[in-house]
Formats: C-alpha cells, sequence, structure tokens
C-alpha cells in the first residue's frame, strides 16, 4: 500500500475507528476519526483524504448524504462504505453513487480488508484490470452516466455472495449483464447457467428447476436432475421470474433461504450452493402490492438491486453500439465491413427503440444485408425506422394557420384558457414534427379522427352544462350562449353515434 495517504473513519463505535486507526497507522498511514455526521462535515472541511471509510448509518445523519458530500469536496477522495447484511441494498446505492466499494460488519478477514484498502489507493491499475475484464466479454459500456454507476456498482457486488435482481425493459440486455458480473465473481471458473422461466408451464418449470424422480409423473421414464443442481458452485440466472407460480416461489424462497429442494416426487433432500441472479421486466414491487409475487421472495431476491436504462435514455451511447453490431454482424457473416451514411445514421439516433438494444442488433444486421454498396442509406432501414424521418421544416402557411385557430379556440378563457391554449400548441408542433409526408400521410383519415374528437368535446361540453342545470335543456343552452336547437342537436349526433358503437 503507498505510503503517507490520509484517510477519515466515520463510524459511531469507537471501536470501529480503533480497528482502523490501528490497522492503517502500523502502515504508515494518517488517520482522522469521526463519530457523527456533524464532526466528519468538520473534518473535510479542514482536511485532504485520499480514502474514507463511512458507516452508513449513524446517529444524526445518513451515510450517503456524507458520501454525496464528500464527493462533492473531494471528488478524488474513494469513498468505502461501511455497512450491515441488512442494509446491502443501500449500499449499493451508495456505490451507484460514487462509493468505491463497501464492506460488511463484523470484519471477517484481516487480508481481504487491506487489500481492499491498497485497492482504494490504486484506482487506475483496478479500473483497467476491469475494462479489459469487459471487453472479452463483449460488454458495451458506452458514455452514459447511469450505465456507468451502474456497471461501477455491479462490477463490486459481483465478488459479493449475494442474490442480485436486474430490472429493465425487455432488450436492454439483462442476460449480457448477469454473464458479465459471474465473468468477474469468484465463480468465473464455473459454468453459467440461464433459464428463462416465463417458457414453462407450471408443471414442467418445477421439473425443469429442481429435477424429478423416475415415474414421478407420466412420462417421468428416468431421474432428472434440475437446473439447480447442474448449478452447483456455479452462477444460476433466472429470467422473468416474475412468471413464476406461487408454488414455485414457495420452492425458490426455501432454495434461497436453505440452499436445499425436493425433486418432484422425491423424498431425499437436495442440498445446493448456488448464486443466484434473477432479473424482470416488470414492476415486481407493483406485483407483491397486488399479491401477484411474493414479499418474502421479493426481499430475497432484491438483497442488491440493478436497473437497466432504456437505449432511449442512453442516445449518447447508439453510435456506439452501431459500430459494435456492424463489426460483429461482418465478421459473422463474412462480408466486408460497411458503415451507415450521415442521414441513415441520425435518424436510427432519433428512433426511441422500443425494443431497445436488441431491435438495435436486429435492426443493424437486417441493414448490412439489405444494403447494395459500401453505404448504407434510409432506404437499407426497415420500415418502421423510416417512418420516423422527420421533416426539417413545415410550411409557415401550416403553422400559421394551426396557430390562428388555437388561438381564437380560447380566446374568450380565463387563466385555465391559456393553459390549455399552450398544450394545444405543443400538440400542434409535434403533430408536425411527426408527420412524415415522404412516406404520404392519409388526410381524410386524420381529418375523420379530428372530426370525431371535436363531435365528442362538444357533447362532452354540453352534458357538463346539463349537469351544472340539473338536466336543464334551455337553461343549458343560454349557458352555452347557443339555441336549445342547437343544443338538442348536438346531444342526438353524440347519442346516435354512440348507438352506431358495436355492443
Amino acid at each position: 500500500m503507498p505510503s503517507e495517504a490520509t484517510f477519515l473513519i466515520v463510524d459511531d463505535e469507537q471501536e470501529v475507528c480503533n480497528f482502523f486507526s490501528y490497522l492503517l497507522k502500523k502502515k504508515g498511514h494518517r488517520v482522522i476519526t469521526a463519530n457523527s455526521g456533524a464532526e466528519a462535515m468538520e473534518k473535510i472541511t479542514g482536511n485532504h483524504f485520499n480514502t474514507a471509510l463511512v458507516d452508513l448509518k449513524l446517529p444524526d445523519a445518513n451515510g450517503l448524504d456524507i458520501l454525496k458530500e464528500i464527493k462533492s469536496r473531494q471528488p478524488d477522495c474513494e469513498v468505502i462504505i461501511i455497512t450491515g447484511y441488512s442494509t446491502v441494498k443501500s449500499a449499493v446505492e451508495a456505490i451507484q453513487l460514487g462509493a468505491f466499494d463497501y464492506v460488511e460488519k463484523p470484519f471477517v478477514d484481516i487480508n481481504d480488508m487491506e487489500a481492499l484498502l491498497e485497492k482504494s489507493l490504486n484506482v487506475r491499475p483496478v479500473s483497467e484490470e476491469l475494462s479489459k475484464a469487459r471487453q472479452e466479454q463483449g460488454f458495451i459500456i458506452g458514455h452514459s452516466q447511469k450505465m456507468l454507476n451502474l456497471i461501477s456498482a455491479a462490477q463490486k457486488i459481483a465478488k459479493k455472495n449475494i442474490t442480485i435482481l436486474i430490472q429493465g425493459e425487455t432488450g436492454t440486455g439483462k442476460e449480457v449483464l448477469a454473464r458479465y458480473i459471474h465473468s468477474v465473481s469468484h465463480r468465473s471458473d464455473r459454468p453459467f447457467l440461464a433459464f428463462n422461466c416465463g417458457a414453462f408451464t407450471e408443471t414442467l418449470l418445477e421439473s425443469e428447476l429442481f429435477g424429478h424422480e423416475k415415474g414421478s409423473f407420466t412420462g417421468a421414464t428416468h431421474k432428472k436432475k434440475g437446473i439447480f443442481e447442474l448449478a452447483h458452485k456455479a452462477t444460476l440466472f433466472l429470467d422473468e421470474i416474475d412468471s413464476a407460480s406461487p408454488a414455485i416461489q414457495i420452492k425458490l424462497l426455501r432454495v434461497l433461504e436453505t440452499g436445499e429442494f425436493l425433486r418432484v416426487g422425491g423424498e431425499e433432500m437436495c442440498k445446493v450452493d448456488v448464486r443466484i441472479i434473477t432479473a424482470t421486466n416488470a414492476d415486481l414491487s407493483g406485483k407483491v402490492a397486488d399479491n401477484k409475487f411474493r414479499e418474502d421472495l421479493f426481499y430475497r431476491l432484491d438483497v442488491a438491486s440493478l436497473h437497466l436504462p432504456p437505449l432511449r435514455e442512453r442516445q449518447e451511447d447508439i453510435e456506439l453500439f452501431v459500430e459494435f453490431f456492424l463489426e460483429k454482424e461482418s465478421k459473422a457473416k463474412q462480408i466486408p465491413l460497411k458503415q451507415f451514411n450521415t442521414e441513415a445514421l441520425e435518424l436510427i439516433k432519433k428512433h426511441e427503440w422500443p425494443g431497445n438494444i436488441r431491435e438495435l442488433s436486429n435492426t443493424v444486421a437486417q441493414a448490412l444485408l439489405l444494403s447494395k454498396g459500401n453505404l448504407i442509406e434510409i432506404d437499407d432501414l426497415p420500415e418502421r425506422i423510416r417512418r420516423d424521418l422527420k421533416i426539417a421544416a413545415v410550411e409557415g402557411v401550416e403553422q400559421q394557420t394551426a396557430s390562428a385557430v388555437s388561438k381564437s379556440a380560447f380566446a374568450g378563457l380565463n387563466e385555465e384558457g391559456e393553459k390549455l391554449k399552450s398544450l394545444l400548441n405543443q400538440f400542434e408542433n409535434d403533430l408536425f414534427k411527426a408527420i412524415t409526408f415522404r412516406e404520404g400521410f392519409d388526410f381524410e383519415l386524420f381529418n375523420t379522427n379530428i372530426s370525431n374528437w371535436r363531435d365528442d368535446l362538444l357533447a362532452a361540453l354540453i352534458e357538463k352544462a346539463l349537469e351544472d342545470t340539473y338536466g336543464n335543456q334551455v337553461k343549458a343552452a343560454e349557458l352555452l350562449k347557443i339555441t336549445p336547437r342547437a343544443l338538442r342537436y348536438h346531444l342526438q349526433k353524440a347519442r346516435k353515434k354512440e348507438g352506431s358503437h358495436p355492443g
């Protein structure tokens, strides 16, 4: 460990401060301690630190707030969070806020502790080592700060023997992240097994996960090991964990708590040591609230939670992904490397990518095969992407007409009307940006939809006036400044329209 480094120890337990003081001072380092958040703030103001060890729970402060303050005032100071097992989730959050790592009380292995402290003083070599691991896995991080924070947390918790829950939309790369976590974990020399819980019926899922004995059900002609047995000492990735039935959830909970389970039709308890990583694109906490997922299982799975951002929140990384997929597909299909021209690449960057990275990968592969020259052009892109093509400038007369309509429509309204007018203007702006005239625009269909919307709105206004006048059509017409005959006409039109709808 480099000499003459300065450490800050923040913990309300004096024994913890004494432990680190002894450990670090005998190696020639300077150590300053604080037993509260307020005292820590004073120490930060008057000293410069290489590394700070901060307890997550202090009598007068939250360790996360102290972390933020340290990183704000002294960005080069690495912060290690001190926590108990019950607060590991908060420790993972701390890493995503910039913490270097976390350690759990009680401190069992002094050698591991010394190694961690040394790494905190040698951040660059550690980062280079992890970067090399990512390249070997083909895991593209990009430049998005959200992703950089997430991967920092993933790297730290990979070496902890805890369950991880990965959440994110379809196609964001949950399995890729799980494989990367396995590759930098202590189990990297063992297999990585991936299993999709949504691909099987309940009966088959139980058999696939836990195995079965011969004769346990029709078709069980021989004894079979389940994926949990096959993953002993290894890493098991369970995708679409929200698809597991209540009965399966109970067995999963038992495995997580005890490492034990019974094969289907079996009487002998099986014991396994498996690192579990689960994933879902569903709101698992919401399913718990709706009694569609066991709360106790959720908390077992959610020890450390990582949320993969959708591609639309990582637009700065799209070009990097495009280059990666182009090179990958070119090598796989043994065809010359191509590039997207400027217009096609700009269109790709503007697409929202509801299918995320998976959709982008498939789009690049398809465009590569469809293109005839060395450059991939807009016409080589799938139609769903070309639909997003936006006209840079719309004829001024169209915008002026729409603006005039919005201004006159709400001219007589009060302050709330001004808000409505602003919303309508925004709608008009978004509409003209989204219309792709080059691909053709169905004006008549649009006109029909607008007319229907207008009729529905007028009918709703009349219904509101009738409600305020207790059904008196004459008084309602006076409020609306129309004749009772006009009011009845609009009512009959609306009711006739409702009656034409299929029942």
